[in-house]
């Protein structure tokens, strides 16, 4: 998707401003009836501050349209960030995958005081040996769930740990020097974490399409994904948490046992916001396998439940299970968007359900 489409969607990215929907600022939106609304100041007409001030008069309607099907969004305002004098971004290798609860509580107060000011990534072994064009095929020829051992080995042949965080710190020199003397004080009382500068990385991968991500340069490096076990088959799990550790390790813990009982792969990263973690779980199967693919759906709909029963929603889904997630967030929710859906479009011809919406 392109911004707007990431934004209409609650989708992040990997900069000081990855919170893409807090950064966007006024919308132009098509209704089903043909009329065009402005939020924000822009319904004032010749107004001057419409993508630089939110709010304008009454209700704030912006957010009513993101994962809806209530207008067709055809403009929007962006803060564009900055380019600061100094980005310095950075790795951080964790050996075990027990580490993730340490991570975690290493990061959130680094994140919350915003000593680095970036969405954090806690990408797993899996998700950077794919994107490197690892195939389960190098490794292992039998179906089925890839066993820990041949993960360790990956890590070793691969130069990878079982966690892999990527951030970066942004401004002047003086700003960087101090932040960087933070953090890596916090890793050597940790005891653990082994750091990786640009300068030792190079342009070597994981790391080069993280730098340029943190950098706000796109690239295509994680359709690297799609060749792990073949096929094409995708569809993303993205549960939400605290920023706890305990919680992070339970949400893995929990994943990683569903998706091998189905025979798939844990292929996931955290990435970490000031006081939440998106979970984003790929789960990767071969589509043109009929086989793989129900068990694929299967697992899908176990993760929902499973998930569900211990707290934990997902903030976004694939089109296959947007009604079963829709449910998950209670009647009364769905019947005020009903509601909403009715007023606005009473014949139902924008994307009827999207996001589990129907008049």
């Amino acid at each position: 998707a392109g911004p707007v489409g990431n934004t209409m969607d609650r989708g992040v990215g990997y900069t000081p401003y990855g919170e893409h929907f807090l950064m966007q600022c006024g919308m132009e939106v098509v209704l089903a009836n043909g009329d065009v609304l402005r939020t924000g100041m822009g319904g004032v007409k010749g107004d001057k501050a419409w993508q630089v001030f939110k709010w304008g008069y009454g209700p704030t309607l912006d957010g009513m349209f993101t994962q809806s099907n209530y207008g067709i969004c055809t403009k929007m305002g962006f803060w564009l960030m900055p380019k600061p004098p100094v980005i310095k971004p950075f790795e951080i290798q964790f050996e075990d995958e027990s580490d993730i609860s340490e991570i975690v509580e290493l990061l959130r107060p680094l994140r919350i005081a915003n000593i680095i000011p970036n969405a954090v990534v806690i990408a797993g072994v899996l998700w950077e040996a794919s994107t490197c064009n690892t195939r389960r095929s190098d490794y292992i020829k039998e179906p089925g769930a890839t066993p820990d051992a041949i993960l360790k080995q990956i890590q070793k042949d691969k130069h990878l740990g079982a966690w892999n965080v990527y951030a970066a710190l942004y401004g002047s020199p003086e700003q960087v020097e101090v932040n960087w003397k933070i953090v890596t004080e916090t890793l050597r009382k940790a005891g653990k974490g082994k750091i990786i500068t640009q300068e030792q990385a190079g342009d070597t991968q994981p790391f080069k399409y993280r730098s340029q991500l943190m950098s706000g340069i796109p690239n295509l490096q994680e359709f690297g994904l799609y060749n792990w076990r073949g096929g094409g088959g995708s569809m993303w799990f993205a549960p939400v948490s605290q920023a706890r550790g305990s919680e992070c390790e339970k949400q893995m813990r929990l994943a990683k046992r569903i998706l091998n009982k189905h025979g798939l792969d844990y292929v996931g990263e955290f990435i970490v916001g000031w006081r939440d973690m998106h979970h984003v779980i790929d789960v990767l199967y071969d589509r043109t396998s009929e086989e793989e693919t129900q068990r694929a759906n299967t697992c899908f709909a176990e993760l929902l439940d499973e998930f569900e029963k211990e707290g934990y929603a997902v903030y976004r889904v694939n089109t296959a299970f947007q009604e079963r997630v829709a449910k998950s967030y209670g009647p009364v929710k769905r019947d005020v968007e009903r509601k909403i859906k009715r007023a606005l479009d009473p014949n139902g011809i924008l994307a009827p359900g999207k996001s589990g919406i129907r008049i």
